[in-house]
């Protein structure tokens, strides 16, 4: 139970990421899509709202700005995952793992995600601090 000086940290996640086009936004950098008329066009978002989106992730430290300029053109940015947005790897993960599973109709856009190092692909798991798996049955509360 929280107090009333206490933020659930759930509440407090969604208050910055729990909005549709802020995860797509994500989704969309995770596999490469770094500037704003790319992400525009991918997401067919309305551009104030892709701007505040991008403005609040940067603001909120999940994503930085990098500046680039083609030849010939003005300075523009290119948006990356700080450590705070790679860390998110695995929200976007179960969702897309959750989304496939029990939402009719729906398919990856993306090929699935894999393991650099041996090529296996990632799924999102439950796992105490030990390193043991859990299944959301097993899991209680530490009082």
């Amino acid at each position: 139970m929280t107090g009333p000086q206490t933020t659930c940290p759930i509440a407090a996640s969604l208050e910055l990421l729990g909005e549709k086009w802020t995860l797509l936004i994500l989704r969309d950098v995770f596999q490469g899509i770094h500037r704003f008329s790319d992400l525009e066009e991918s997401l067919g978002c309305p551009r104030s709202i892709l701007s505040a989106r991008l403005r609040k992730l940067v603001e909120h430290g999940v994503l930085q700005v990098e500046p680039y300029q083609e030849p010939g053109r003005r300075q523009r940015h290119a948006y990356t995952l700080s450590a705070k947005g790679r860390d998110l790897a695995l929200v976007l993960a179960a969702l897309q793992q959750w989304g496939l599973k029990y939402l009719p109709n729906v398919a990856p856009i993306a090929p699935d995600p894999v393991h650099v190092d041996c090529g296996s692909p990632v799924e999102a798991r439950l796992a105490c601090r030990r390193g043991h798996y859990v299944e959301a049955d097993a899991i209680g509360s530490q009082e």
